[in-house]
């Protein structure tokens, strides 16, 4: 089972480590794309592109049984930094906690979190296979701008030289 566990989406940042929007973000100093479907009744897409620092925030593993990461050990992370990937500026914070299930399949863990940005929450849920490929949670909705969204958060490279985590957040309505 992987090592280096941080929580984010969170099972989503620690999704490679063993885990854009423009119309929901205006105001944002965020770049994002927006793919618009149509009508007003279709569901928009927004996507954005996240970096989820391997240190900062306030992070906590408590190992439940045997010594060592193990099922029913948990990573608890708050005020987790969330940078835009291209400008490294910060927008936002999470937190999370998540619960290892099993070390099968390179580590299966149960992973409730909450992304802060400006005008809302965007809530994650769910359990992740850390082989699974693509690498991805599920966005089970939110709070502020973010009320009625879907999606997911995708990892989509661990940076080694930055110490990030670089993921895709897409969003629907």
């Amino acid at each position: 089972m992987k090592t280096r566990a941080i929580t984010i989406g969170l099972g989503v940042a620690t999704l490679g480590t063993g885990l854009g929007f423009s119309s929901l973000l205006a105001g944002s100093p965020i770049a994002a794309t927006t793919i618009d479907h149509g009508t007003d009744s279709s569901p928009a897409a927004q996507t954005m592109i996240l970096a989820f620092p391997w240190q900062g925030g306030h992070q906590q593993f408590i190992d439940t049984g045997s010594k060592g990461q193990g099922p029913g050990d948990l990573f608890l992370g708050t005020d987790l930094p969330i940078l835009d990937n291209a400008t490294g500026e910060r927008i936002g914070s999470g937190d999370g906690v998540e619960m290892i299930v099993s070390a099968r399949h390179g580590g299966t863990v149960s992973s409730q979190s909450t992304l802060r940005l400006a005008g809302g929450h965007i809530d994650l849920d769910g359990s992740i296979r850390h082989t699974d490929s693509p690498n991805a949670a599920t966005v089970t909705g939110g709070t502020g701008r973010y009320v009625g969204v879907g999606g997911q958060l995708t990892l989509l490279r661990s940076d080694s030289k930055r110490k990030v985590e670089v993921m895709r957040l897409e969003l629907v309505r």
